[in-house]
């Protein structure tokens, strides 16, 4: 947490949780309450098959399998050799979406709040924010306790200014917690899942906050259980809805525009397809005295804060202003680190290309915001783009020749809306008397732009 604000409305269909920081909204996550699979559950599953890559599809009773990969380095020699048909116990790291499939490792972990207990693990690690050596040195002697059976500890960096007591508290808790679920995994029947950490309204906000965030949720029973977990939560009862008093709905309004303004007058726009997101930085308004080295730090933080907002991850490629002095370019690369640091989702900068275009990645941990909230354009699937009037009238002409010209049928009917069928008029022109046969037209209401009905008789 960096000292912000989390408002939680339960009364949607969907949990939703929002960060605030000094009044802007940071961060926004929307979680399903019904959802089946989440990140950090623990299945036993079964092995239906293995890919030559390494890939293992692991039933753990959901509707589709998860991928488990074999090789990986985390990965322990028992899942390296796994078998199709074997039984495995494995934890979700990344959730499903769209037409991809949840990601599942076989190295177990439990997090707390100053460690994280690992299978697979044989030694003690720590934070590479934890930079005092002698510090380092003490939280790895009392996470050295804990290395037993291929089970050992990854100290966090909140453990630097704790207590030796509340440590090993909380070190023994996680140990025996994850024996316990290693050996339920040895003995319970795939496919089931024998460890669920959070409840959907605890995933809703277990990712940005702390057990000293001030939490404000507008629902009574939302607030008996997340009072049980935190300390400062507080119970709206409000007769304005919750996000609209604290402004939150109108910045959410705004959330998805393309085109997003800068303090400057610069402009960014964001596009996101399947395989990758694309950034464009344009001077825009800004007035001539803006260097555009000026209008690109400025776009470097609206970038990182859309990234984080939207969950945007994968692969973005940023196209910034006249990016081409070296030094300038050094100066970019550590400002647009500077403006990451904030983000808990892993961001890693690449580089810039041959082309002068900066690639970074953003490592997928839950679903990309905008797939919670649209579908695809069923008119344009999702292109953006539909046929304009004259290519539509084009294709029913030929559509109309071809019935007159090979089949028996001697009249057509065509039903669409009325700016179609005006145009559509003067693009047939004489063809009825050509073939010496009829076309009738029907205008009808439709939602849809270039749809149309076809229909074919023989005449009295």
């Amino acid at each position: 947490m960096s000292g912000g604000r989390i408002y939680v409305d339960a009364f949607s269909e969907l949990y939703r949780t929002a960060l605030v920081e000094n009044g802007r909204l940071a961060e926004l996550i929307l979680q399903d309450r019904n959802e089946r699979v989440l990140a950090d559950n623990i299945y036993v599953g079964r092995v239906e098959k293995i890919l030559p890559s390494g890939i293992a599809f692991v039933d753990i009773g959901e509707e589709k399998p998860v991928f488990l990969q074999m090789n990986d380095s985390r990965e322990t020699e028992d899942i390296k050799s796994l078998k199709p048909g074997r039984q495995v116990t494995v934890q979700i790291i990344k959730e499903a979406y769209d037409e991809k499939c949840a990601v599942a490792t076989g190295a177990l972990s439990i997090a707390g709040k100053y460690s994280v207990m690992i299978k697979g693990q044989e030694q003690t690690g720590d934070s590479s924010k934890i930079t005092d050596s002698d510090t380092r040195q003490r939280l790895r002697k009392i996470g050295d306790k804990y290395c037993h059976d291929g089970i050992a500890p990854i100290i966090r960096t909140s453990a630097e200014n704790a207590s030796e007591e509340d440590i090993e508290e909380e070190l023994e808790k996680l140990y025996d917690k994850l024996r316990s679920i290693i050996e339920k995994g040895g003995y319970t029947k795939a496919p089931a899942l024998i460890y669920r950490e959070y409840s959907p309204l605890d995933r809703a906000i277990k990712d940005m906050a702390d057990e000293d965030c001030t939490i404000t949720v507008n629902e009574a029973s939302a607030y008996n259980e997340l009072k049980s977990r935190y300390k400062n939560v507080l119970l709206y009862e409000g007769a304005i809805p919750l996000f609209r008093n604290f402004s939150i709905e109108s910045q959410i309004d705004e959330l998805f525009n393309r085109k997003i303004w800068l303090k400057n007058g610069g402009y960014i726009v964001i596009d996101e397809t399947e395989a990758m997101t694309v950034i464009d930085v344009n001077s825009g308004k800004a007035s001539e005295s803006r260097a555009p080295s000026h209008i690109n730090m400025t776009a470097c933080e609206e970038i990182a804060r859309q990234l984080r907002l939207r969950n945007i991850n994968g692969m973005i490629i940023i196209d910034f202003i006249n990016v081409k002095d070296k030094a300038e370019n050094e100066r970019l690369m550590e400002y647009m680190a500077e403006c990451f640091a904030k983000d808990r989702v892993k961001v890693h900068i690449v580089g810039m290309t041959e082309l002068g275009l900066v690639q970074i990645t953003r490592q997928k941990k839950r679903k990309p915001l905008s797939r919670y909230i649209f579908h695809s354009c069923p008119y344009c699937s999702g292109t953006g783009h539909i046929k304009n009037i004259s290519c539509v009238c084009d294709g029913i002409k030929n559509i109309i020749i071809d019935i007159f010209a090979s089949t028996i049928y001697t009249k057509v009917t065509v039903s669409s809306n009325e700016n179609i069928i005006s145009h559509l008029k003067n693009v047939c022109g004489n063809i009825d008397e050509r073939f010496g046969k009829k076309i009738e037209y029907k205008t009808i209401n439709t939602s849809r732009y270039d749809y149309y009905e076809i229909s074919k008789e023989m005449s009295d």
